[in-house]
């Protein structure tokens, strides 16, 4: 069983890296394409190609299940054609035996999945920001969207420990260095919603441990006003300016940056932080719990890609060539990838929940696998 399980095991691998290797080579090139247009206009070609190798990382992590099932559906049918498999199954090779031998590829694949999505694609998706940012001469990352610049939400405690309720806008991030920003704009409400102090500064920077200094600020402080009372109030708006303010804040660079970059490029640990930050602030969260969740699971789904290779290798060769064979598996990924982007865009429409959403393709096809293994072994 360890000889089959190796063998498995690195045929799987090996082919897993050729059909990997072919699809995101495919994949970079038309990238690349789209980047020409650019070229001339402000980005080099150095840059174009600088950007196709930062794409790679998210590339990998989003075609792996695809490749693992092609690759296996390759190897399954090579072992039934050349009858290898046939005599593995009259030495008492059974479908328990089967999906045990592919466990050990299936959780290298998984981790590898893991590790691009975690760490090597978030970090080339920054990156990347900046080489975009300085072929357009400008080091500025805004929200996505946004003309206006960041908008978030803030409810903390002000400096006298009162409840307040902050509403932030910050023109732009650097891209360089998101720990500084362009101009501030915050209206902090109090509990019953009364507007009680507008900050504007020119810029500001982040000091781990302390908060936000704010630089060339005007303070606006608002007199409080009687709800019943529609006399004019003879109270005035109070101004300070001050080259510097210091604001204490739960925001940190980390919650700003992730108004400028997709959801998809995120891990799943600044996913988390961004939840837990907008539950906290009583905000909807439902597009970032999908994507979370995605996260969680997609790499999941390379298991249950090689999975479904192994009705292939219980076909025999006048059940159609290598080829058809190849061509069902792409037919299987296509579909799989469509149930993926499906249930995720129906699931922030419908307010799902975020678990079920993202685990309905895997496990639908894990039913599917499940069922063609029962249909061929009646045979």
């Amino acid at each position: 069983m360890r000889v089959i399980t190796k063998q498995f095991t690195k045929e799987i691998l090996l082919s897993t890296a050729f059909v990997l290797v072919a699809l995101v080579a495919l994949f970079a090139f038309f990238d690349l394409i789209g980047q020409l247009d650019d070229v001339g206009s402000g980005r080099t070609m150095g840059q174009a190609f600088m950007l196709t190798a930062l794409s790679l990382p998210a590339r990998i992590y989003e075609v792996m299940p695809l490749a693992a099932l092609l690759a296996s559906v390759y190897v399954m049918s090579r072992w039934a054609a050349n009858s290898e498999f046939t005599v593995l199954r009259v030495a008492g090779l059974s479908p328990v035996s089967l999906a045990v031998s592919l466990l050990l590829p299936g959780l290298i694949l998984v981790a590898l999945t893991y590790f691009f999505g975690e760490f090597a694609s978030p970090p080339a998706e920054r990156y990347a920001q900046e080489v975009k940012s300085a072929a357009r001469h400008n080091e500025n990352l805004t929200a996505r969207g946004y003309s206006s610049g960041v908008w978030i939400r803030d409810v903390t405690k002000n400096e006298a420990g009162e409840d307040v309720d902050r509403y932030i806008n910050v023109k732009y991030l650097k891209a360089s260095n998101q720990g500084e920003t362009g101009g501030w704009r915050m209206f902090e409400f109090d509990p019953n919603g009364r507007l009680k102090v507008l900050i504007q500064s020119d810029s500001a920077s982040f000091e781990e441990g302390k908060g936000w200094t704010l630089h060339q600020v005007e303070r606006y402080i608002y007199p409080e006003m009687n709800r019943g009372d529609n006399r004019p109030t003879k109270s005035a708006v109070k101004l300070e300016k001050s080259d510097h303010y210091l604001l204490r804040s739960s925001l940190g660079p980390d919650i700003l940056g992730v108004m400028t970059a997709k959801p998809d490029t995120m891990s799943m640990r600044d996913l988390d932080r961004y939840v837990t930050h907008l539950k906290k602030n009583n905000q909807q969260t439902e597009h970032y719990e999908v994507a979370f969740w995605n996260k969680a699971f997609y790499p999941l789904a390379t298991l249950v890609m090689i999975a479904l290779s192994m009705p292939f290798a219980y076909m025999n060769a006048r059940s159609g060539g290598v080829a058809i064979k190849i061509f069902l598996g792409v037919m299987i990924g296509i579909v799989f990838y469509a149930m993926n982007n499906l249930f995720s865009y129906l699931g922030v429409l419908n307010t799902w929940s975020p678990i079920v959403v993202c685990l309905v393709p895997t496990i639908s096809m894990l039913i599917i696998a499940a069922a063609a293994m029962y249909m061929v072994e009646r045979r």
